[in-house]
């Protein structure tokens, strides 16, 4: 029998977000996004310094685009690359690593 995107997919058993490569990613880039206004919201009353080598707008947009950019086209690839060539997806625990998270284990 053989093994298509989909049965790989489907066999995941774990938490869901980890069963396609666009989950994590576009969780992370929405929640640094989020986050990235935040400061920049924060910053333009002067509530806050944002100290550091770039400029105020230089460092909004180095935040957005290899921030949210980044994941934003890292979870679409991981998702369609598997679609396009009949490859396996990376699903799991490999795709925990990959992003980055830390989830708890549970005994």
């Amino acid at each position: 029998m053989t093994v298509n995107t989909m049965t790989r997919a489907r066999a995941w058993a774990g938490p869901a977000i980890l069963s396609y490569g666009f989950r994590p990613f576009f969780l992370l880039g929405a929640l640094w996004a989020a986050g990235a206004m935040a400061v920049w919201l924060a910053h333009l009353p002067g509530q806050i310094g944002l100290a550091g080598p770039f400029a105020p707008t230089d460092w909004h947009a180095h935040a957005l685009l290899f921030g949210y950019a980044s994941a934003a086209i890292a979870g679409f690839g991981l998702t369609a690359v598997p679609n396009w060539t009949g490859r396996l997806p990376i699903v799991g625990w490999p795709l925990a690593g990959r992003t980055g998270f830390q989830l708890p284990e549970f005994a």
